[in-house]
Parts: structure tokens; C-alpha cells; sequence
């Protein structure tokens, strides 16, 4: 789970999942993402494909219910069946798994639709990708496969960034419900039950290591502290135990079920849930030993049939790892050009880009204190960006897709910050109960340069993640399978298009900081398609790519080491911002050429965002039609 950075640099992403009673949940996310609807209700799709497809979602969400309790579906809301249990990561679980894929995508391939329902064949032709990507590289035994999740196949359950160590506590505390007596139980049965679903995860491992996969050692070392933060100081201040006393008293629940469910959810927690986390500490710790000095996928059995299978589906691309390095590296030129105009301009002329952008990231009057005041301050800084770029919607979006969904700023808890990437976006709920949240990390104040945020509040939330995020929410007559679904160079790329369209905008004509944070961010972006190719087929060491990174972009060694370290992690996600924002643009560049003076940029973003996440040749299919 989402990310995504998404869940990025300051970023990721994060996306996700559904089931269940579909028809009740469409109609309030519409009432809680758009405007008023019109007089007359938009009629359902001729072509009948809705129900087999949701049909397909609803088994696959019965091997993966944390994606359904992360989207809020109707079956892990309110003490649903899927809200009690973890994913099965035991061998034999990702076998089901990958055997549901399978099942799903052999019988969503005889669904067909007439020749004039453009409608539903953009749906039937998005369901073919979400379950090829799923698929695409299922003959290869290790790891960890998510149809639904920016991240892809993962070579490694347990990393410093992300697995069930992470991501379900994560959930637990912020989006599974805690809303009655009922979503208590299960929240509480859900924690009893970590002993058993540890077990399985500490067997996967094993698993993995038999298949000779094995995590690069640094990779393992970063993930211990993230386990020991899990297991440190007394129960009643566990982050865990804090979401369930503020989250149920924000619900109104009664004070002496809250006080029992308190003290049920505690023993748990020492008991069952602390144990087995110590058990996977433990044996992480035993693998640290045989952990892999090479950072790249290529020293992993099939690894390099792995990374070509992710630059397909994380990427959206058909290009070789050495095409992609080589236009990284165009990009890095072309950027770099520019930020030194922007910097001589200045008067910066000593020095490297990098030294030059690092010495503006360090000077004091860029930064905001080293204090909860100054971390306060920042938090009201990034709402502001985000309400005056809500105030533009109307020259960004056609009327009828401008969103209402708020959006939540919060910190990044403190428990999992250190391994964690500097931001994220998590999306609203499917019902439009729970908002979108943009997660900043504030662990080192020295890292987040006043500069930099305009870019990264655009990127996460307006017009970026949130907006996209918001108006795919309000499809509600489309299929679960859709709505659940993620392409992450279509959403990571649309995001990195909105840091550009904002420029675009006008919003940096008076803070040429802010377009020099801009330009930072995007060369970050580049450096990217150089960095996680290097690595993953070129065969760098994590200090090379360390030293590329750092010493093109200028950007604070804390956060350098911590992406090139999500990067040996994800292989391939970090290629879908900058592959994702240039196929945007060349398509929005053949459609201002096809369409002359009847070429708007406002219908242009509606064709792009209109249906919802899917690959980037049908979005050029479906923006330059007619």
C-alpha cells in the first residue's frame, strides 16, 4: 500500500482496493467528490460488464483483504469479514493468489462489448492491462505480487519501506474503521491474530531464500529499526493503542467500551502482536548475515526478466532499461540546462547545481525551525498552497469533474519515518467517508527546504494525487475492478505533469525559489531513470547511485540514501514519474496538433482524468479520438 511518493522523492504513492455492496457505495462517493449532479442521472453502460468484472474484484479481494480494508469497501467497513484478517503471505497463499490472477484473467477475456460502446470497451480494454501487469511475471516464484498497488511484484516481503510489518499497522491506525462497537471487534481480532499471520510471513521468507532470493544486506539492517520501533516503550503509548483511544472517542463510543476494548486491544498487542513481531525480528536479524552486498535486481535469480517485467508494468513502457537510462540522462542535461540560467541569474555561479541548490536548502531563511512550532508552521504553510491551487480549479478542470473531496495534511508518523520516503499520498475511501491524506515526513526539518514545497503540494495533492485520486473515486458506475486499480505511470506521471502545469499556471511569476524547487524536483525525477537502471541492470552499487544522485541534485544525503534504498526495494517504481509525465505531454502535444484553435487544456485534462487510472496508449487512444 499506498504509495505510490503514488505511497515520492518527497513522494510515492499510494492507491488501492474493493468489494461487496457496490451499488450503495458509487452513488455517496459521487455526492462527496463533485458537484451537485445534474436534474437527469447519467444512464448505467449498455454494454453488461459491471457485474463480471465486480464478480472478478470481490474473489480477488478474498485473498487480499487489507487492499479492501485500505479502500474502505463494504466487507472490511464496520466489522466486515475482511476487516478481521491479514493477506495469507505464506508460499501457499501467494500461490492462491497467484492462481486467483489467473482465474480472473481467463474469465474477464471473453467479455466483449458491441463495436459503438466506446464506453465499455475503454473498461474491458483497462481490466485486459490491470490483469496483465498482475501476470506479466507470475513464473517467478519470489516476492510479493499486488494487482491493486503502485509497487508491482516486489523481490522482498519485509524491507525497510514497506510489507506487512509496515503497511498493516499503518492501516490499523489511520484507515480501517474504528467507527462502532462492531469495526472495534474486528480492529482487536485483526491484532490477535498477528501471531499466526507473522508465521506465514516469516515462511515466505524462508521460501524466498530457498528460491534464492535474498534482500541486499543494507536493505535488511535499515529494516530492523523499523521492527524495534514496533516493539519499543509500554503498550498504553503504542502508536497502535493511541489511533484506537482517539479514533473511538472522535467516533463517540461509549466510555466504558472504549476503557474495555482499550484494555482487550493492550493485551493483545503485548501478548500476541509484540511477540510476533519479535519472532520476524528475529529472523530478519538471523538472515542479515547472507543478506546480498549487490543492491541491483539483476544479482537475484531471474532478476532481469523480473525488471524488464516491472519497467513494462510500472513504467507503461516497452523501452530497454538502456533506452530508459539514456533518455534519463537527455533529461538530466536539459533540466540542469536551465536550473544554471535560473541560478547565474541569481548571482550562483560557484560550484556544482547540486553544491549550488544544497547551499540555498541549508541557508536558514529557506528553512522552518527544528521544533513542533516550526513543524506546525510548515503543516500551515503546505494548506495554504493547497487552497489556493483548489481556488484555480476552474481553469484546470470542466466543470463537471472539479472535486469537493478535502484533503488532509498530516505528518508521517514517527514510527516508520526513518525508512520512509518524504511524502505520500494516501487516497479517500471508496464511500468518500475517510479523505485523502498527504503524508509529509518531517524527521530531518533540515531536508524540507521551504523551496521545494510548492512543488510537492502540487505532485500530492492540487492538481495532483488528490485531484486524480478524487475524480476516479467518483466513477461510481464503473467496475470495482477499475476502481480499485493502479497504473502507476499514468498516476505518477499525471502528478509529475501538475508540478509542470502549475508552472504552466503562473504560480511561480513571484517565487523563483519555488521554480528552482520546481526544476530540483523534476531533475530528481530524471536522475531517477538513471539511478533505479544503473542499479537494477547496469549493475551499479548503492554508492554510485548514491554519489549520481547526490552530487547531480544537490538534495540532503538523509533523503538521497533513503530513495536509492526504495528504490533497490521497488525496482523499477521510481521510472513512472518522468516516463509517465513525457508520454502526457507528447500525447497533449499530438492533440494541440491535431486540434489547432479548437484545443483546449481544460478538455484535455478531462479526457486524461475522466475514466479513471489506465495505461497510457489508451489514454492517447481516447484523447486524440474524434
Amino acid at each position: 500500500m499506498s504509495p505510490v511518493d503514488s505511497r515520492e522523492a518527497f513522494q510515492v504513492h499510494a492507491e488501492s482496493t474493493r468489494r461487496g455492496a457496490m451499488t450503495l457505495i458509487g452513488g455517496s462517493a459521487i455526492a462527496a467528490c463533485l458537484p451537485s449532479a445534474p436534474s437527469t442521472a447519467k444512464a448505467p453502460p449498455p454494454c453488461p460488464i459491471r457485474v463480471p468484472l465486480d464478480t472478478i474484484a470481490e474473489r480477488l479481494l478474498e485473498h487480499t483483504p487489507e487492499t479492501a480494508v485500505y479502500n474502505g469497501v463494504a466487507d472490511a467497513e464496520i466489522g466486515g469479514p475482511l476487516s478481521r484478517r491479514l493477506d495469507d503471505y505464506s508460499p501457499a497463499g501467494e500461490a492462491a493468489w497467484r492462481a486467483a490472477l489467473a482465474r480472473a484473467q481467463a474469465d474477464a477475456s471473453p467479455l466483449s462489448c458491441g463495436p459503438d460502446d466506446r464506453l465499455g470497451q475503454i473498461r474491458l480494454d483497462t481490466a485486459a492491462a490491470i490483469l496483465a501487469n498482475a501476470t506479466r511475471s507470475a513464473s517467478i516464484p519470489y516476492g510479493r505480487i499486488n494487482a491493486f498497488n503502485f509497487s508491482g511484484h516486489v523481490p522482498y516481503l519485509v524491507t525497510q519501506i514497506a510489507g506487512p510489518h509496515i503497511d498493516t499497522p499503518n492501516a490499523m491506525q489511520a484507515q480501517q474503521s474504528l467507527a462502532t462497537p462492531q469495526a472495534v471487534d474486528a480492529w482487536i481480532a485483526k491484532l490477535d491474530s498477528f501471531p499466526a499471520a507473522f508465521a506465514a510471513v516469516i515462511e515466505k521468507v524462508r521460501a524466498d531464500e530457498a528460491a534464492g532470493s535474498v534482500p541486499p544486506k543494507v536493505l535488511i539492517e535499515k529494516t530492523l529499526p523499523v521492527l524495534d520501533a514496533f516493539l519499543a516503550g509500554p503498550e498504553a503509548n503504542h502508536p497502535l493503542i493511541a489511533a484506537l483511544r482517539s479514533r473511538t472517542d472522535a467516533a463517540r463510543l461509549d466510555a466504558s467500551f472504549r476503557a474495555k476494548a482499550e484494555e482487550r486491544a493492550v493485551l493483545a498487542l503485548r501478548k500476541r502482536a509484540r511477540p510476533a513481531f519479535q519472532r520476524l525480528r528475529d529472523h530478519m536479524a538471523d538472515l542479515l548475515p547472507r543478506g546480498r552486498d549487490e543492491a541491483g535486481l539483476w544479482a537475484q535469480p531471474d532478476g532481469e526478466a523480473l525488471y524488464a517485467a516491472n519497467i513494462r508494468s510500472l513504467g507503461d513502457s516497452p523501452l530497454a532499461a538502456e533506452d530508459i537510462h539514456a533518455l534519463g540522462l537527455t533529461e538530466v542535461q536539459r533540466i540542469s540546462t536551465e536550473m544554471e540560467q535560473l541560478l547565474r541569474q541569481r548571482g550562483l555561479v560557484r560550484g556544482s547545481i547540486g553544491e549550488r541548490m544544497d547551499s540555498l536548502a541549508r541557508d536558514p531563511a529557506n528553512l522552518f525551525p527544528d521544533s513542533d512550532d516550526g513543524r506546525a508552521a510548515l503543516l500551515d504553510y503546505l494548506r495554504s498552497l493547497v487552497h489556493a491551487m483548489e481556488a484555480r480549479y476552474p481553469s484546470i478542470l470542466p466543470d463537471m469533474l472539479i472535486p469537493r473531496q478535502p484533503l488532509e495534511i498530516r505528518r508521517m508518523p514517527i514510527a516508520t519515518e526513518d525508512g520512509a520516503p518524504g511524502g505520500f499520498y494516501d487516497g479517500p475511501s471508496l464511500d468518500g467517508s475517510r479523505p485523502g491524506t498527504y503524508w509529509i515526513n518531517l524527521r530531518d526539518m533540515n531536508a524540507v527546504a521551504k523551496f521545494r514545497l510548492p512543488t510537492l503540494s502540487y505532485h500530492e495533492g492540487v492538481p495532483g494525487h488528490h485531484t486524480q485520486s478524487c475524480i476516479a473515486l467518483a466513477l461510481g458506475e464503473a467496475p470495482l475492478l477499475l476502481r480499485i486499480a493502479s497504473f502507476n505511470a499514468y498516476q505518477e506521471g499525471w502528478a509529475l505533469y501538475a508540478e509542470r502545469l502549475a508552472a504552466e499556471m503562473g504560480a511561480y511569476r513571484d517565487d523563483p525559489l519555488g521554480n528552482l524547487g520546481r526544476l530540483q524536483d523534476e531533475l530528481f525525477r530524471a536522475v531517477r531513470l538513471v539511478v533505479d537502471t544503473g542499479i537494477h541492470a547496469k549493475r551499479w552499487t548503492r554508492g554510485q547511485a548514491v554519489a549520481f544522485m547526490s552530487g547531480t541534485t544537490g538534495v540532503t544525503n538523509s533523503r538521497v540514501v533513503a530513495e536509492i534504498e526504495r528504490y533497490m526495494a521497488w525496482p523499477a517504481q521510481a521510472l513512472g514519474y518522468k516516463l509517465g509525465q513525457l508520454r502526457l505531454l507528447e500525447i497533449r502535444e499530438k492533440q494541440m496538433l491535431a486540434r489547432g484553435r479548437r484545443f483546449s487544456r481544460r478538455a484535455f485534462h478531462g479526457a486524461v482524468l475522466g475514466n479513471g487510472a489506465m495505461p497510457l496508449d489508451l489514454v492517447e487512444r481516447e484523447a486524440l479520438a474524434g
